[in-house]
């Protein structure tokens, strides 16, 4: 029996210690990978920096990828004469981190336009996957309002994050996105001039279970910065018209749920629910075509005083 436990007790040792070792690997890595498109996190977050240290009221536009791949900044910051602050990056994130690091750079006379994705309000989506995981082991500092099903998510991302490396996926070099695709103001600009590439559409598997628990936490959230003098308005995401229709049915119990909580899309979803061929590689993302297109009704939206509240 003594044996039997020292052995145990020896494997448990070594294992452990090949997995503590791989998690420092990991760390090493992720961190020298300074140009892998996550980090951009940091640059977005920078810019969120300057913005509140000059008290300069702007636009900040936040989201997951539809709204990275969405919005040419640039055209809206001419069009309308206010700085944009494009602070999209993945879904990935999960929109409690998103809402939660933006609203602390955030000061009255700002306006926070908020676009997210669909299945952020399904199941455990909003609290992140594991591009929150690569996030928190560069910048631990990040946890500040973690919950515990985020620090959950860091537990099953570094299991992604060693597969990912002890198991790599290759792709084409111009599969690549880093920090360089995106332009001064936060857009992912790569993909404005390439070809379209095949994408699945959403399934309604993805939109099971409504998550009122993060609903009402999205209304707590947004009920604060509005009393700070902050205008939120809340768009739909972009998202591809055959898409829309195979998961409809699942999303129009949503849409009285937001309004019920004043988080009602200032945009019917219908109209954010573009042709098929205005997007880029997933359901999610617009070709140039589309932003453009996307960057106009925004800009109406704005004149016409979709904003007031």
């Amino acid at each position: 029996m003594k044996r039997f436990f020292k052995k145990t007790v020896v494997f448990g040792f070594l294992f452990g210690s090949v997995v503590l070792f791989f998690v420092i690997l990991s760390i090493i890595l992720i961190r020298n990978d300074r140009d892998a498109y996550i980090m951009e996190f940091f640059v977005k977050r920078e810019m969120l920096v300057e913005k509140h240290r000059r008290k300069q009221p702007s636009v900040i536009l936040l989201g997951g990828s539809n709204v990275a791949f969405g919005f040419n900044s640039g055209m809206l910051q001419d069009s309308l004469n206010i700085p944009f602050i494009n602070a999209g990056l993945g879904a990935g994130q999960g929109l409690k981190f998103m809402l939660d690091n933006t609203s602390k750079y955030l000061a009255e006379g700002d306006v926070l336009v908020i676009a997210p994705e669909y299945h952020h309000f399904y199941g455990n989506d909003a609290y992140g996957n594991t591009d929150l995981a690569v996030l928190f082991f560069v910048d631990p500092s990040i946890r500040g309002e973690f919950n515990m099903k985020q620090y959950k998510t860091l537990v099953f991302g570094m299991k992604n994050i060693l597969r990912d490396i002890l198991f790599p996926f290759p792709k084409p070099e111009n599969d690549r996105r880093t920090v360089a695709d995106f332009n001064q103001y936060g857009d992912f600009a790569k993909h404005w001039t390439m070809p379209p590439r095949p994408f699945t559409h959403a399934s309604p598997a993805d939109f099971n279970t409504m998550n009122t628990n993060f609903l009402d936490y999205c209304e707590n959230a947004v009920a604060a910065l509005r009393s700070r003098g902050i205008q939120v308005v809340v768009i739909p995401p972009s998202f591809a018209e055959t898409s829309y229709r195979k998961v409809e049915e699942r999303l129009i119990p949503l849409f009285p749920e937001m309004e019920k909580r004043n988080l009602h899309f200032s945009i019917p979803p219908q109209e954010s629910a573009y042709p098929d061929s205005l997007f880029f590689d997933t359901h999610y993302h617009l070709r140039y075509e589309g932003v453009l297109i996307r960057t106009n009704q925004l800009i109406q939206l704005m004149k016409t005083g979709g904003f007031a509240r």
